[in-house]
């Protein structure tokens, strides 16, 4: 099965396609609360990493710390330029410390692998682009964990309920496939494309709501999780959309490809912006990276990081100058969107040093 093939499948489910995107418009109107979705995440893609230097290598490179990282856990992390602005964000698996997946946005892994393979010749280890190859699901809703490990059959044995930061392999068809849980409301599964379409049907089968990848966005813009994509790539210093409060920067681990500016910023306090989320009139989604202006002409004070329709709204994360939101000011997109803050769940202004 290829990716037409696999869209072809999700239209006999109900999908509309829109922009690489699946949308299910029967499971619109279902209680997001409440119930249970499932999520084609085609838009999403992956980077895989083997080899015996593989946790070596990326510990030199990644802000997050993968040594203390036990094996079949995750975390949020990035890298970075010399100069200390993301090239790509993601959520790092580590299956072992010989094997880890990065799993990103799928418009920003051709140029995350190639920023990394410049630094990966002197270890032994394989980098490769595992985004045809392998598809994800997303199962989003409340207790996503202990449901998924019920209708994945994670839980046996010893073995409790999938719990946050946490990943499980396991067999389907005779295939490997990962579940990992990404936070309480999110739990990722990655197996072989061939293999989608069965997991699918079973999981759709046994009560999830198939519904469209806005959801999934809508659930990571309300978590605070910030995405890098291509048009944002090498905009944004870690602190600028909170990594470092998302556990997705070590200050202890030692060097790293731009820690040093990473390191100063936070030890002199000198982020002048961070990541807040905001609501706006609908209309036609802000790319990542879009400017967020001051009224009448006024100077860029911010950017989007990702943006999705909530009913006749959109929900938006953006990186904003702090002094401006301080004063008070009016914040809006270049077409006259206003912004109007909201809260994270998370204390933004936390000190991580303290």
């Amino acid at each position: 099965m290829d990716q037409q093939q696999w869209q072809e499948f999700l239209c006999g489910q109900g999908a509309l396609w829109n922009e690489g995107a699946a949308d299910f418009p029967a499971g619109e109107n279902s209680n997001s609360g409440a119930e249970l979705q499932l999520i084609d995440l085609s838009p999403m893609g992956a980077i895989s990493i083997n080899g015996p230097d593989s946790q070596k290598f990326l510990q030199g490179q990644l802000t997050c710390d993968l040594v203390k990282l036990p094996d079949e856990h995750l975390t949020l992390g990035s890298h970075c330029n010399p100069k200390g602005r993301m090239i790509s964000a993601f959520f790092a698996l580590k299956i072992s410390q010989t094997e880890f997946v990065l799993l990103l946005p799928r418009d920003l892994v051709a140029t995350a692998l190639a920023a990394l393979k410049k630094y990966a010749v002197f270890f032994k280890t394989q980098l490769e682009d595992v985004s045809d190859s392998q598809h994800w699901f997303g199962l989003c809703g409340r207790d996503a964990g202990a449901a998924a490990s019920h209708l994945l059959s994670l839980s046996h044995g010893s073995s409790s309920d999938l719990v946050t930061g946490q990943l499980r392999s396991f067999d389907h068809n005779g295939h490997r496939a990962l579940a990992a849980c990404l936070s309480e409301r999110n739990v990722v599964i990655q197996l072989p494309l061939e293999q989608a379409a069965d997991l699918w049907q079973k999981l759709a089968g046994s009560g999830p709501v198939a519904s469209g990848y806005s959801q999934w966005q809508r659930q990571l813009i309300e978590a605070g999780l910030p995405q890098v994509h291509q048009s944002s790539s090498e905009m944004f210093i870690p602190q600028m959309v909170n990594l470092h409060l998302l556990g997705g920067v070590s200050f202890k681990k030692g060097c790293y490809t731009g820690q040093e500016v990473v390191a100063r910023m936070q030890y002199l306090g000198a982020a002048k912006r961070r990541m807040y989320r905001a609501r706006i009139d609908g209309g036609e989604l802000p790319q990542a990276g879009a400017e967020i202006f001051t009224p009448n002409g006024g100077s860029s004070v911010g950017n989007t990081v990702q943006a999705c329709h909530v009913g006749d709204e959109i929900e938006l994360l953006a990186v904003l100058t702090k002094s401006k939101v301080a004063d008070g000011e009016s914040l809006q997109l270049a077409d006259g969107r206003v912004l109007e803050l909201l809260e994270l769940p998370y204390d933004a202004d936390a000190d991580p040093l303290a």
